[in-house]
């Protein structure tokens, strides 16, 4: 009868384990998404403190270099603390505490943020203290968009008026000659590449004017889906991207004219649409998010494990892929965010 003796040698087992180690490497890396050299986590990340997810409604979120992220919401403005993964949130004035902010973005050395229930602008050195600003229709306006360009602070607000301050928003003037001022239309944003300014209006089209030589914005909806839903326009060198209900749509003459660019999204009603760092991202009313890195001509879906309800603000910052959730019928409204893990 034969008998047989294990024998334990430390040296073999170390080789067994380093090269089931790799073997997992190796696995993770096959299944992971790479975005910009950048490998994404496969697992999304909830951020539940700070702020009620039962009441809160979320209308956008917004990354500012070297501040860091904030929300927007019908319950007032947060900061996000990213070393304790919590929102914090921000008093602009106490009579607003709970009013509906649709926007904050850093102009020189000041924050401004708007205010979509009637309050109008608000600035503030430090998050702290805060100041009105504006006027008349100015001050009373539902702010919906804020742009910022060299020395030049540009307010969009619900009327279809843009305002125009060279001097950090103590004065302002309206540059909305061109716009169409019937229909039930109105700004979603705008964009600058070049010498050129670009406004995307829902219900109407897109405005183009030369900074330089225009008196008045030039309308263009040649190519556009006939409903006219359209939402955010973005751009990424010379070349400009809009949000519709039927995917992106891309436009290489100065917004003379558009395309459909909709392999893999056609059909989907695109409620945030963002390019950071020459990539462009793309949100659904269905909770769904893609990217795409040859300017829309191919798109990718990253997977979404939580609730599908539509996705109300997408940033990226060096850290993560970040994303709002409007929970519908009840459910809670989140932010979630998906790592990036190392580059490749």
């Amino acid at each position: 009868m034969y008998k047989f003796t294990l024998i334990f040698n430390p040296y073999i087992m170390l080789r067994i384990y380093l090269l089931c180690f790799f073997i997992s490497i190796l696995q993770i890396n096959s299944f992971a998404q790479t975005i910009g050299g950048k490998v994404l986590s496969q697992q999304w990340k909830k951020i539940e403190y700070g702020y009620n997810p039962d009441s809160i409604q979320i209308d956008n979120i917004y990354y500012i270099h070297g501040d860091g992220m904030f929300m927007c919401t019908n319950k007032g403005l947060y900061y996000y603390i990213d070393s304790i993964y919590r929102f914090k949130k921000i008093n602009v004035s106490p009579n607003l505490a709970n009013a509906r902010v649709s926007i904050i973005m850093k102009h020189v050395d000041y924050y401004y943020t708007g205010f979509r229930d009637g309050y109008g602008l608000y600035r503030s050195h430090d998050l702290k203290k805060w100041e009105p600003l504006g006027s008349g229709k100015l001050g009373t306006s539902k702010i919906f968009y804020l742009y910022s360009m060299d020395s030049m602070l540009f307010v969009c607000n619900w009327q279809k008026t843009i305002y125009l301050s060279h001097n950090l928003g103590k004065t302002f003037r309206g540059i909305s000659v061109g716009f169409n001022s019937l229909g039930k239309s109105y700004i979603n944003n705008i964009e600058n590449s070049e010498e050129y300014m670009f406004c995307s209006m829902n219900g109407d089209g897109v405005y183009s004017l030369n900074i330089k030589k225009g008196t008045a914005w030039e309308h263009s909806d040649k190519g556009l889906p006939e409903s006219k839903n359209i939402g955010e326009i973005a751009d990424i060198g010379k070349t400009l991207f809009l949000a519709t209900d039927n995917g992106v749509y891309r436009s290489d003459n100065k917004a003379s004219s558009w395309k459909p660019y909709n392999t893999g999204i056609s059909g989907k009603l695109i409620t945030r649409l963002v390019a950071e760092g020459g990539i462009l991202y793309a949100a659904t009313n269905k909770g769904e998010l893609f990217y795409s890195e040859d300017l829309a001509v191919t798109w990718k879906k990253i997977p979404i494990d939580f609730m599908q309800s539509p996705i109300s603000g997408v940033c990226v910052t060096d850290k993560a892929v970040f994303v709002a959730v409007n929970g519908l019928d009840a459910k809670p409204s989140y932010v979630y965010y998906l790592p990036f893990l190392l580059k490749k």
